[in-house]
């Protein structure tokens, strides 16, 4: 067991015995430098949790960035197909769009099933349309310029079966509606 001497017997140890008196100082500059470094050492962490944090949300940051660009050229895309918008019907542009592809005596009906004024202020008109015999090369180049026309053409459903006369060729039932500006109509 240790025995701790009273205070008055260590301070006539410490001036009398110079050995004491240098462990008595290198001790308290052990213990000053420890209560200085201390807080150091806690900053450093709480620094290094602060500087990880904002990489965190930087990181984050970054791909809300991206996300928003993103969506930002793709409605401008849209805003630009909107201004272009001089079509008056879906079967008008369902028959520029055969007729650029050399395949309007293959569209065997256009059916309007519809026109209405969705929320955002746009005209919606829906058709049904039936394309009959064509092939799968015709078909992918009808599907990729519905879908890059100059103008709001959105397919809702595309139902693809095997022509009767010809099972290389397909008969194509596809519903698409145009979007038009509502002050236009």
């Amino acid at each position: 067991m240790v025995k701790i001497d009273p205070f008055p017997m260590l301070l006539r140890k410490y001036r009398q015995d110079q050995a004491f008196r240098r462990k008595v100082l290198i001790v308290a500059a052990l213990a000053g430098l420890c209560l200085l470094l201390l807080p150091n050492l806690l900053w450093e962490r709480s620094a290094e949790r602060e500087l990880s944090a904002l990489r965190n949300k930087n990181n984050e940051f970054s791909a809300l960035a991206g996300e928003y660009r993103s969506l930002k050229e793709k409605i401008s895309a849209i805003e630009r197909k909107k201004a272009l918008t001089k079509t008056a019907s879906i079967a008008q542009a369902i028959n520029d769009i055969s007729r650029a592809l050399g395949m309007a005596g293959k569209v065997k009906s256009i059916r309007g099933t519809g026109a209405r004024k969705t929320p955002n202020q746009m005209n919606e008109e829906t058709a049904e349309i039936r394309i009959e015999k064509l092939t799968i090369n015709e078909m992918v180049q009808l599907l990729h310029k519905i879908e890059n026309a100059p103008m709001i053409l959105a397919m809702k459903t595309v139902v693809i079966k095997k022509s009767f006369e010809n099972p290389e060729l397909l008969d194509v039932t596809l519903m698409v509606s145009l979007f038009t500006p509502a002050a236009a109509s």
